[in-house]
């Protein structure tokens, strides 16, 4: 059955035979980044770690990015010293430009600051550089308590 014949039996409210899948949109499987600006790769690729403000500025945790075939992704943490706070990244990369790139993944926040216990960003999010600023910000900055969180990635 293809895609197409699926959706209009899903459109007319019936239900599709077993095994049968949809083709998958945007928000599906990430299996690619474009690379739009070769500079922007190696400056993410030789980054030199990541910080949310709660914990600090002055130390920065570590950031990795592995390659699989045409897919970058990120993984690193940041932890407070001698606190309970933590920044966790864990996602795909999934356009990167001159200004900024998309990542599609997840961004847990755990006890920063100490009175939130936790804040979790799933999805699409999206980090850019401003002016002349040395790393990139994520832009969905507000989502739990109301609390605005800086999530840098710096190169």
């Amino acid at each position: 059955m293809t895609p197409i014949h699926a959706a209009a039996l899903l459109a007319l409210g019936l239900s599709l035979p077993f095994g049968t899948a949809l083709a998958q949109d945007k928000s599906g499987p990430v299996t690619r980044t474009e690379v739009a600006d070769a500079r922007a790769l190696q400056r993410l690729r030789h980054n030199s770690g990541l910080s949310l403000q709660w914990i600090s500025w002055d130390y920065r945790g570590q950031l990795r990015m592995e390659e699989t075939g045409e897919l970058l992704r990120l993984r690193g943490s940041q932890q407070e010293r001698g606190g309970p706070g933590r920044l966790e990244i864990d996602g795909a990369v999934t356009h990167i430009d001159q200004t900024g790139f998309t990542f599609q993944g997840r961004v847990v926040i755990r006890q920063a600051p100490p009175d939130r216990a936790e804040c979790v960003r799933d999805g699409t999010l999206h980090f850019r550089i401003t002016g002349n600023r040395r790393y990139w910000r994520m832009q969905e900055m507000e989502a739990c308590a109301g609390l605005t969180d800086y999530v840098d990635i710096y190169f």
